[in-house]
């Protein structure tokens, strides 16, 4: 069996950043059989979704953990606090410890492969970065699981000129929230900035009432809502759009695993949550300010100029 300690936090987002690294043990230490997740939380509906994925069981004790970890043959432990049951694990099964640490003293005598956290790394990457330092290779693996997962959807989608997802949810409530007006204020903008027809892809979650009202009662045939939508068609979402424009939220890190250009609009600057690369932007408010005190007119000069280079 092969078994993964996930990461405590209960946040959707949180088990997003997760998948990269999930997918990658199963490609190459699994044998190709479907893993085993242990979680302290109940996140299983996300990780039923994906078919490397044997069972996400909730364990809520380290009893719990332990008695599955002893059976296991591969452990991935994704919790770099938890160095106790790694330790007795590797004297009582001696079985092969991939490890996330808080720092790497001694961590040869218990473990194959490791990275040691770092508080400003993106956290998809620093999970891969347990098997991979090469950053070649590493990109590739962010974005192969959604690249997989996109294939699966049955999600028809017709292409305009300029294709824009919009993310305007937040779990942790409207102190992450820019606005969904904003967002579809700075669609229209874009468009017209470029001279293009544009389809705006808005996802929202099944908890986010006020936007999801707000964009059915558009009625636009160029405005289409997304809700409660699983893995693969958020994935395909992605991939047919030409940029995403998203809050500090969930979804947003398909779109960032997957390097698609796109633009985070964040209240401070969270470095765990964002993806620095070629294609992705970072827009924060002043210091101390409200995010909704980010203006529609700097959102879409970043747009405009991302979608540009782009071209």
């Amino acid at each position: 069996m092969n078994l993964v300690l996930l990461r405590n936090r209960p946040h959707f987002g949180a088990q997003i950043t997760s998948i990269p690294v999930l997918y990658f043990f199963f490609q190459n230490y699994s044998n190709q059989t479907p893993i085993t997740l242990l979680s302290k939380s109940n996140v299983a509906w996300i990780y039923n979704q994906l078919p490397w994925v044997k069972e996400c069981i909730h364990s809520e004790n380290k009893f719990d953990d332990f008695k599955k970890i002893k059976h296991c043959d591969n452990l991935l432990n994704l919790r770099p606090s938890n160095r106790f049951p790694i330790i007795l694990y590797k004297l009582i099964k001696g079985g092969k410890v991939f490890d996330f640490v808080k720092n790497d003293f001694l961590i040869n005598l218990t473990s194959e492969k490791h990275n040691v956290l770092c508080d400003t790394e993106y956290r998809a990457l620093a999970y891969l970065k347990i098997f991979i330092k090469d950053e070649e290779v590493l990109l590739p693996a962010l974005a192969a699981p959604f690249l997989a997962l996109m294939h699966d959807s049955e999600l028809t989608l017709s292409k305009a000129e300029l294709n824009i997802l919009m993310m305007p949810g937040g779990g942790a409530g409207e102190i992450k929230k820019w606005g969904i007006n904003n967002f579809l204020i700075v669609g229209k903008l874009i468009a017209d900035e470029l001279g293009k027809t544009c389809h705006i892809h808005v996802l929202l979650g099944p908890d986010e009432e006020k936007e999801i009202q707000y964009t059915q009662e558009l009625n636009s045939e160029n405005v289409s809502l997304h809700v409660n939508t699983p893995l693969h068609d958020i994935a395909k979402l992605v991939d047919h759009c030409d940029l995403t424009i998203a809050n500090d939220c969930g979804p947003s890190h398909i779109a960032q695993c997957m390097q698609k250009p796109y633009i985070g609009l964040f209240r401070e600057p969270n470095t765990e949550w964002f993806h620095s690369h070629a294609k992705s932007v970072k827009v924060l408010p002043a210091k101390g300010q409200d995010i909704k005190t980010i203006t529609t007119r700097s959102v879409t000069e970043f747009a405009v100029n991302l979608l540009k280079s782009q071209a």
